[in-house]
């Protein structure tokens, strides 16, 4: 039975083995026959993924120009031809690099071409350098072109379609520049106006405007701004510009925190069931000080982490129990803080009834924070961090004023670094003025 089970096995094999071994000779002498069918395959799927992706290129130049029904049915028959052609288009761009992309921006037509350019011009190609100031670059731009046509921007627009509403570069001079005003607003909001900057040459020249940037000095720095002539107190710098005093003169940061840690262990009492048992408890508590650019400062210490901490802080008008509030001024890179923190009224032994029509003050019990910290920065970003000078306590009771000065040890008092907190500056309250 087992031979004959393995001889029908064989019959039912072989066969299949030996069909399978005559269909790959038969490929293989086709292949031979007919040499260039296999290349000529490869060539037709080149020529496919080549007609794609000049298909997309164009769907794409066209949505640039703002021509985007046009584009509509390059883009359909593009994904026809190849439906993986978005990644691949996105695969020869960022291998290709910066010569594709010069050549994109440089192949659109009008003046939206000329708008989006990387900077290149034509004195580039002979051998001449950039300038280093792209004020004075761009300012000879706008003269020599005449796209432009004697404004600071050029319109994306195509002329040939008509529209009813205007372009932002038709807007005047002077309504630019008020807008900027409330991007910048009253809590010098400089990084927006720099993000707007980046935007195209003509808001790269308006947010030069030296008259935003002496206004901002003028809200940091009071009376004491000086003059750009004249050399800042205790240093040897010189401001060529508004923005360059800004920039470089010492300062507080308005967009955030400073904040510190401070962490110590405390002995706890002994155990009233083991005497010789006696716990150690860690401390650890956080102090928030936050400038404003009217002139006043928030100060709190608590036990939150900086992420619950700077919320408390938010707010300019905070009345909560333990936060300080004052005033700050600047004198070269030292500030100093005046906080007060005053006790409730009530009935009292320090307290007294007013007579009606009497200038007679209320004696009221207060305490008086003095406070002086330098600025120092760091190889990363400037006016990082503050450090402390000088630290005393003035109360007052009973009209006479004590006054006692704190032990400023590092462990007790370390420095307190800067954090950007982006809610601060969400509201624009009003434009710089």
């Amino acid at each position: 039975m087992s031979d004959a089970g393995s001889d029908s096995e064989t019959q039912g094999h072989g066969p299949n083995a030996l069909d399978e071994f005559r269909e790959s000779w038969q490929r293989e002498l086709q292949e031979q026959v007919h040499p260039g069918h296999k290349a000529g395959a490869g060539l037709e799927a080149e020529q496919l993924q080549s007609k794609a992706e000049s298909l997309f290129r164009t769907a794409v130049q066209l949505e640039q120009r703002g021509k985007v029904y046009d584009a509509l049915p390059f883009y359909r028959k593009a994904t026809q031809i190849m439906p993986d052609i978005e990644f691949k288009f996105y695969e020869l761009q960022k291998s290709t690099g910066d010569q594709v992309i010069n050549k994109k921006f440089n192949s659109l037509a009008g003046d939206f071409a000329k708008q989006l350019d990387l900077g290149i011009s034509d004195s580039t190609e002979g051998g001449d350098e950039l300038p280093d100031n792209l004020y004075e670059k761009f300012q000879r731009d706008f003269q020599q072109d005449n796209a432009y046509n004697g404004k600071l921007m050029a319109s994306s627009r195509d002329a040939s379609v008509l529209t009813t509403g205007l372009h932002f570069s038709d807007l005047p001079p002077e309504i630019v520049m008020r807008i900027l005003r409330w991007v910048v607003s009253t809590q010098l909001d400089m990084r927006s106006l720099e993000q707007c900057s980046a935007v195209c040459k003509g808001f790269y020249v308006y947010a030069r405007d030296e008259e935003i940037w002496r206004l901002a000095c003028v809200k940091v720095w009071g009376h004491n701004v000086g003059t750009l002539d004249s050399q800042d107190t205790g240093s040897s710098n010189i401001y060529y510009s508004w923005r360059d005093m800004f920039i470089r003169r010492e300062r507080v940061h308005f967009n955030g925190c400073y904040i510190s840690k401070t962490t110590y262990l405390r002995m706890g009492e002994n155990s009233f069931q083991d005497q010789y048992y006696r716990p150690v408890q860690l401390v650890e508590y956080y102090r928030y000080i936050r400038f404003l650019p009217d002139g006043r400062v928030l100060m709190m210490t608590n036990a939150d982490e900086p992420a619950q901490g700077v919320t408390r802080l938010k707010h300019s008008h905070n009345t909560r129990p333990d936060v300080l509030r004052g005033r700050y001024r600047l004198f070269g890179d030292i500030v100093t803080l005046v906080l007060q923190k005053s006790q409730a009224r009530g009935p009292g032994p320090g307290h007294m009834r007013q007579r009606r029509g009497s200038t007679m003050p209320l004696e009221e019990n207060s305490a008086e924070f003095l406070i002086e910290l330098r600025i120092t920065s760091t190889p990363k970003r400037r006016c990082a961090q503050l450090v402390w000078s000088h630290y005393t306590l003035v109360q007052k009771r009973n009209k006479v004023d004590t006054s006692s000065d704190f032990d400023l040890t590092e462990a007790k008092y370390p420095p307190l670094w800067f954090s950007a907190v982006k809610s601060y500056h969400l509201d624009a309250d009003a434009p710089l003025g």
